[in-house]
């Protein structure tokens, strides 16, 4: 789900942060690929490779090595929900003063309409994975 909802973030909303219709959508960074689409499954990984399947570590490394995973992507996931929380905020708090002066939002409307959900999705992806923690 963490994927999921990183990639409908992307895709929908931050692509098109400080952009124009001449420049086109923003690419995605090496870092940003990694965070997104990589980290979400290394806690499959280490459960896979430790005693419960492939048996490559012992229950010890399995465990500890899922719970720095898990507190990791609790970490990332909810930090990425509270940045987009507080822009969302910021640019409602600034609207008017953005037409005082005629700024453009740094979101085109069509990203700020899908801005709450995508951030709902990653704060109940940050949910998840502190109940996988404490679980």
């Amino acid at each position: 789900m963490t994927a999921v909802a990183d990639w409908a973030g992307w895709h929908f909303v931050w692509r098109h942060e400080n952009t124009t219709s001449e420049q086109g959508p923003n690419k995605h960074s090496a870092t940003s690929i990694f965070l997104s689409y990589y980290l979400p499954f290394m806690p499959t990984l280490a459960v896979l490779l430790g005693p419960e399947k492939m048996n490559v570590y012992n229950e010890g490394f399995a465990t500890a090595a899922s719970m720095v995973l898990f507190t990791v992507l609790a970490v990332v996931t909810g930090g990425v929900a509270a940045s987009a929380w507080s822009v969302g905020q910021r640019e409602v708090a600034e609207e008017e003063s953005r037409k005082l002066i005629d700024k453009e939002n740094s979101l085109p409307e069509h990203a700020f309409q899908h801005l709450k959900w995508t951030t709902i999705m990653l704060a109940l992806c940050s949910a998840f994975w502190i109940f996988l923690l404490i679980r």
